[in-house]
């Protein structure tokens, strides 16, 4: 018998413009790569979507009506074949997504079907943000994990470090990324994937192995969230094997950046250590720093 979860990745704000699609690209193309089945959905409204970046993985979805609604969550658990899911929700429709997701309690009937869902929270500095993360740190049945895109210069924290340093992990990151490679990385004809087996063509030794670097880094990531949400064994390569490709430049590979709250390790095959796993239950993410004024 099969313990392993299968995962469902919501990845969400209720802001506009703060990396969501970007975080959704990354997380299909991580599966795609590990030659994984993955299912995207995009709730999104406004390009470009992440059906225009991966138009043979996503499904445009409608959730305005209940027959919108009633289709889309059903087909999100009616056959649990191990496909992991990634929603790429609208600001827009962040609201009425989690009302109908408490109102049915689909997050519980999710977890009775050994489907594990794990909110996505993108951080940004608008005032609504800590406001609706509270918010669903209160009433939603689902781990929850804010998401740090250094990518965006305008993401500043709101929200406190967890007491527990060593918890894991407590927040996602997206390193920062030169506007060159940001550039090229926004491309939609540019594929991670692609990326991953190949050198772009023109593309300086030395921002090939920035961008490679700063890929490994989220995968890294990627990789231990699985590992938390019990859908890998930690026996599972750390990196997809086909995401080593020889490097441009001769050089010592550093250390991976570790998860937020996690001690660092090496990425590198020999240098991985294993350690107990928390409870994905506890997995809630750290408490949002009350506004300045607010009762």
């Amino acid at each position: 018998m099969n313990d392993k979860t299968t995962p469902l990745y919501v990845v969400c704000s209720p802001c506009r413009g703060v990396g969501k699609t970007l975080v959704s690209r990354l997380l299909t193309e991580f599966y795609v790569l590990d030659r994984r089945p993955v299912a995207a959905y995009d709730l999104a409204d406004e390009g470009p979507q992440l059906v225009d970046y991966l138009p043979q993985f996503t499904t445009i979805s409608d959730i305005g009506d209940i027959f919108g609604q009633m289709a889309f969550f059903e087909r999100l658990i009616a056959d649990n074949d191990r496909t992991a899911t990634v929603i790429d929700l609208s600001h827009r429709t962040f609201k009425s997504f989690f009302t109908v997701v408490e109102e049915i309690g689909f997050f519980e009937e999710a977890r009775r079907r050994a489907i594990e869902p794990l909110i996505l929270f993108i951080i940004d500095p608008d005032p609504k943000s800590p406001e609706a993360y509270a918010s669903l740190h209160r009433l939603m049945e689902a781990s929850l994990l804010p998401v740090w895109n250094r990518t965006d210069p305008s993401a500043i924290s709101d929200y406190d470090a967890p007491p527990d340093a060593s918890a894991t992990p407590t927040s996602l990151e997206i390193p920062l990324l030169g506007f060159s490679l940001r550039a090229l990385i926004d491309r939609q004809a540019f594929s991670f994937c692609e990326f991953a087996r190949a050198k772009p063509a023109d593309l300086p030794d030395s921002l090939d192995d920035e961008l490679r670097d700063w890929v490994e880094n989220i995968f890294f990531q990627f990789r231990k969230l699985e590992l938390m949400l019990g859908c890998v064994d930690a026996s599972t390569p750390v990196l997809p094997p086909a995401l080593r490709r020889p490097r441009t430049t001769r050089r010592l590979s550093p250390p991976v950046p570790a998860v937020r709250g996690e001690p660092q390790r090496d990425a590198r095959p020999g240098g991985q250590t294993h350690q107990s796993v928390p409870d994905r239950r506890t997995l809630r993410g750290p408490q949002v720093r009350p506004q300045e004024g607010a009762t």
